[in-house]
């Protein structure tokens, strides 16, 4: 059992401690929102591309492709937004809807999802990752689009000019050409790339932002619920019935086992009237994820499923 605790707190506590750094940060006034903000824009921009971009030109292609998982993780989350729609016919007013369904599903992949599969298994997971979590990040803003019922927003405009996106489809095009990049620019890229992670968790959590819960409190625990419980033991339970074991099944459930997406809050500011409970879920799932993720890490090793 001590293995499998080690195991599941070396995944889980960086991100942790980082987190609350950032949280202390802000109390202190070390950093603030004009530095998470320019911050946020860097990371997105910049770092996260080159991490992504590198990852994928250096790997080759055969490493990084995995048809079934990725099937695998596109249609479980069209079904979770499926699941959650129904549910919250039964569980939340109609006019909040929409910011509950996007808090239950659309995950942090690209920064917590991303920073605990690195913890789990090492830099040979980048590049699947960064794959997986590039082809749910396509389907994530259509899909917030249509449940926010915004008709005025560009869901394929956002997605073609998305940096991220951007960065993995010229990392797979260098990669299928076996392009050979000057070292000197591929060790300026991963100076970039290091800083990603480090630099996105602080600022993940100097904006963690809760009031009170009064006027959502029931919205925003279902939707916490939903994405931290709910979401990866239907999806892991159903894995591991398809036959994924190993890093693959470790893959699938630390991804669904990801927090709300910070970028939930940005678009249910900008299309709905519940831009603070948005913020809630974010707060809350985020808050209570490390812990959660960490019971399941121990499970799923003790069973010796992954």
């Amino acid at each position: 059992m001590l293995e499998q605790f080690l195991f599941a707190l070396n995944v889980t506590a960086p991100i942790l401690i980082l987190l609350i750094l950032g949280i202390a940060f802000r109390r202190t006034g070390f950093i603030d929102e004009h530095f998470i903000n320019i911050a946020n824009s860097f990371v997105f921009n910049i770092t996260l591309p080159c991490m992504l971009f590198f990852s994928l030109a250096t790997t080759p292609l055969s490493q990084s492709t995995n048809i079934p998982l990725f099937l695998f993780g596109v249609l479980f989350t069209l079904a979770s937004v499926v699941i959650f729609q129904l549910l919250s016919r039964v569980l939340i007013p109609a006019d909040k809807r929409g910011v509950f369904v996007q808090g239950a599903f659309r995950g942090n992949l690209g920064i917590i999802g991303i920073a605990l599969a690195l913890n789990a298994y090492g830099s040979e997971i980048l590049a699947t990752a960064s794959l997986y979590m590039a082809l749910i990040a396509v389907i994530d803003n259509p899909l917030s689009v249509i449940l926010l019922r915004r008709q005025s927003e560009l869901p394929f405009k956002s997605i073609i000019s998305n940096p991220i996106l951007i960065a993995v489809l010229l990392g797979l095009i260098c990669s299928s050409i076996d392009l050979n990049i000057p070292q000197f620019i591929n060790q300026s890229g991963h100076y970039l790339a290091q800083m990603t992670l480090p630099l996105a968790l602080i600022c993940i959590g100097g904006s963690l932002y809760w009031q009170n819960f009064r006027n959502n409190r029931k919205e925003v625990i279902w939707a916490t619920a939903c994405k931290l419980i709910l979401m990866p033991v239907i999806g892991t339970s159903l894995a591991i019935y398809l036959g994924f074991r190993g890093q693959d099944l470790g893959l699938i459930y630390l991804m669904l086992s990801a927090p709300t997406a910070v970028s939930s809050y940005v678009m249910a500011k900008k299309m709905s009237a519940y831009g603070t409970m948005a913020a809630e879920i974010i707060a809350l799932s985020t808050a209570s994820s490390t812990l959660i993720i960490t019971l399941g890490l121990i499970a799923l090793k003790t069973t010796g499923l992954i």
